[in-house]
């Protein structure tokens, strides 16, 4: 054997060595790209992507959603508020017969009035049941009754209410609060519980006013302790608020004339009846005292004149106002909508919806953070995760359409379901179109997006989460079936055998082939 060959003979041996080193220290099959994963002993962590990121996709339902605030947890037990639709039962005593009590049901009208008989009509709307009840006594004390008792019950409250909907509970309907403070796992247990695992989060709407929408973290910390300069006594603060500017001061009845007592007996505004003709000839420059305020100050009732306004020019009566030519209660003014009024225009509105996220997982695992106080009026929505379907095609094992029965699924975990790459996939070129909702046109819209599952799986590139109607379908390469047949070509055979190769028929028979 010359130097030559042993040459060759050494390089091949070399060769096929470093050959099998390189291929053995690779964890991927050089030869089977279909052979996904990182295979790499160091651990690594990376992010879950909610979507492709290269267009605007739909917004989800309750996108803004904030976490509870502290403000959230405190317990809630303020004087109820008549409103409209609101049944009250007012009770007052030896109305019509002497020893017996009038007991009757309102409802508060749209406009929050209520009509009782022999009474009249009485704003409620607005009012606490002790603050009604002073309003009542008012009107019946003391030409009606000397002394009034009076009596104002809530029976039926159309605004002390909260609904839960949503497929994650039981039933689907509007409740009563029955006390206060109410949690939300009670007002859960109220609807029959949840009763899918596929349920994430609990959405609370609530409508707050516009001013007050702001977080209880964000509030501005201010010093509510008055400066030194600034504290005033109370009888300070009331002897500032009355005193008179230019005013005569009468102590006592008999210090003042007929005529003053007269005029001070006067509606504001007025003069005496026997001054108007001489009020009409001439304008008077000393002004008239029109009305007394009486004030008790050192054990002594004191009236405080206040000064009249200017006198009616020349030639001008005044005009005495009778009792029904007093306006009624203003109503409050509605806001003007707008033809054009649009989404835009909703913030603009004197109340803002709220909407508070809670985790489900964390809620009934007892976490106090998330069990929010329940208010009046609130709307609970606990909605199972995303349903529907979606769809792989391509060079996978198993193309089919397959079902998002709520649980979150990634793209890796997607093909898995779909049985895997087959033997001609090029895991390079996956392509996933994804719906992005209707344009301006009204015309429905997608989003084509290639994307690398050789970088998902190794970790360099984050997986992302498929949504309903997604179609997944994985490409091939022009080499990709070389490869495959590469991978075919050899065969191994275990154990003791003796296989004959026809192709060198010709050397071993010596009759002549018919072929």
């Amino acid at each position: 054997m010359d130097s030559e060959t042993m040459t060759r003979k050494s390089v091949f041996w070399i060769v096929a060595v470093c050959l099998l080193l390189a291929l053995g220290g690779c964890y991927n099959d050089a030869l089977d790209p279909t052979q996904l994963g990182r295979f790499e002993p160091t651990p690594t962590v990376n992010v879950i992507l909610d979507t492709l990121g290269v267009a605007d996709e739909p917004s989800p339902t309750y996108e803004g959603a904030e976490e509870p605030t502290p403000e959230d947890l405190l317990p809630y037990e303020p004087d109820y508020v008549f409103s409209a639709g609101d049944v009250v039962q007012i009770t007052i005593f030896e109305l019509y017969n002497e020893g017996q009590q009038y007991a009757n049901q309102f409802v508060v009208t749209e406009s929050g009035r209520i009509s009782i008989p022999d009474v009249g009509i009485v704003m409620a709307q607005g009012l606490t049941e002790v603050e009604l009840e002073r309003e009542v006594a008012s009107i019946l004390s003391p030409n009606i009754l000397k002394d009034p008792s009076v009596t104002v019950t809530l029976l039926n409250s159309e605004r002390r209410i909260f609904s839960i909907v949503g497929q994650g509970v039981a039933q689907s309907s509007r409740f009563q609060i029955p006390r206060y403070p109410l949690r939300l796992t009670e007002a859960i247990a109220m609807a029959g519980g949840i009763g899918d695992f596929n349920v994430t989060y609990i959405y609370v709407s609530r409508d707050v006013k516009a001013e007050d929408f702001q977080s209880f973290d964000r509030l501005p910390e201010a010093d509510f302790k008055p400066a030194e300069s600034e504290q005033k006594s109370a009888e300070d603060e009331m002897l500032e608020m009355i005193t008179p500017s230019d005013a005569r001061l009468v102590t006592t009845a008999e210090m003042a004339t007929h005529g003053e007592l007269e005029a001070l007996a006067m509606p504001e505004g007025l003069d005496p009846l026997d001054e108007l003709p001489d009020a009409a000839e001439s304008v008077s420059s000393e002004p008239s005292v029109s009305r007394i305020e009486w004030v008790f100050d050192q054990g002594q009732w004191k009236a405080i004149e206040v000064e009249a306004a200017t006198a009616a020019p020349s030639g001008l009566q005044p005009e005495l106002l009778r009792p029904e030519q007093f306006a009624a209660d203003p109503q409050p003014s509605q806001p003007q909508i707008s033809s054009g009024f649009g989404l835009s225009d909703v913030g603009a509105a004197d109340s803002v919806t709220r909407v508070i996220s809670i985790p489900v997982d964390k809620l009934l695992s007892g976490d106090p953070r998330y069990n929010i106080v329940i208010r009046p009026a609130d709307r609970i929505t606990v909605p199972r995760d995303l349903v529907g379907e979606f769809y792989v095609g391509g060079n996978v094992n198993a193309p089919n359409a397959y079902n998002l029965t709520g649980r979150p699924i990634t793209l890796m975990q997607a093909i898995t379901i779909a049985g895997g790459l087959n033997s001609l996939a090029w895991p390079k070129k996956v392509e996933v179109r994804r719906r992005m909702g209707k344009n301006e046109a009204g015309l429905e819209q997608q989003e084509i997006v290639l994307v690398d599952l050789v970088k998902i799986a190794n970790g360099t590139q984050p997986d992302f989460f498929i949504k309903q109607h997604d179609h997944i379908n994985v490409g091939t390469h022009g080499t990709a079936r070389w490869l495959a047949v590469l991978r075919n070509a050899f065969r191994a055979t275990y154990g003791f055998g003796l296989i004959y190769d026809r192709n060198f028929a010709n050397d071993d028979f010596s009759f002549n082939n018919i072929f």
